[in-house]
């Protein structure tokens, strides 16, 4: 860094007061704050870049300017302004654990789980009616056991994709994988990571019982057995 004689840049009253707190002395004067850009105060801009990854991951997956107008409320000309401008970088998505996590962190596990429901050929649950949790580690004993699901050998080889679970009525049960929830059962695992559909009505009794202590994923993240 290059210093300047304070006499050659500062007013001679200014230099007088500064010479009472720091004669002789080489002093770092610090830029001004930055004044924030628009939207970064409110947490607007954020939101609108996860909406924008949101419509470019739609995109991407087949979806058509249309219905993607439609979905989200925008013009199709906007929606091509998102879709065909700078792309946005979405975590790589597979149907594990350590994906979900990164979708997660980056605001949009509900992203994840609605690739996840998509491949396996079910809906996603109205987002009017139900919050989706974070991913959390939930204990295995407070998921009930109704479908009589048993395990298949092959599940094995999927030992480290988490769950999906609907809170409802003041109990969980599993949304998708009962045979994945066996599996774990027979292994005797005590607890398993998840995301879980909260009814909206239900989300205060939810967050005071369970959501405080679930375990969320700690940061950094590593992938299972490494």
């Amino acid at each position: 860094m290059k210093y300047e004689n304070a006499k050659d840049i500062l007013p001679a009253s200014l230099l007088r007061e500064v010479q009472k707190y720091a004669e002789g002395k080489a002093i770092y004067i610090p830029m001004r704050e930055r004044s924030k850009g628009w939207g970064e105060a409110s947490g607007y801009r954020e939101k609108l870049n996860k909406r924008n990854a949101l419509i470019c991951s739609r995109y991407g997956a087949g979806a058509g300017i249309m219905e993607l107008a439609e979905e989200f409320f925008l013009s199709p000309e906007s929606i091509k302004k998102i879709v065909y401008g700078k792309k946005i970088k979405l975590p790589e998505y597979s149907p594990t654990i350590y994906s979900a996590k990164q979708y997660s962190d980056a605001g949009i596990g509900e992203e994840w789980v609605r690739i996840y429901l998509d491949n396996e050929g079910m809906d996603t649950p109205d987002g009017s009616e139900f919050f989706l949790s974070e991913l959390v580690k939930i204990p295995l004993r407070l998921i009930e056991d109704g479908t009589g699901a048993e395990a298949k050998e092959e599940s094995d080889a999927y030992t480290d994709k988490p769950l999906i679970i609907m809170f409802e009525d003041h109990r969980f049960r599993s949304f998708c994988g009962e045979e994945y929830l066996a599996f774990l059962r027979k292994e005797k695992k005590n607890a398993h990571w998840a995301f879980i559909f909260v009814s909206h009505k239900e989300y205060s009794y939810y967050l005071n019982n369970f959501g405080k202590q679930f375990q969320r994923a700690p940061k950094p993240w590593s992938p299972p057995g490494k």
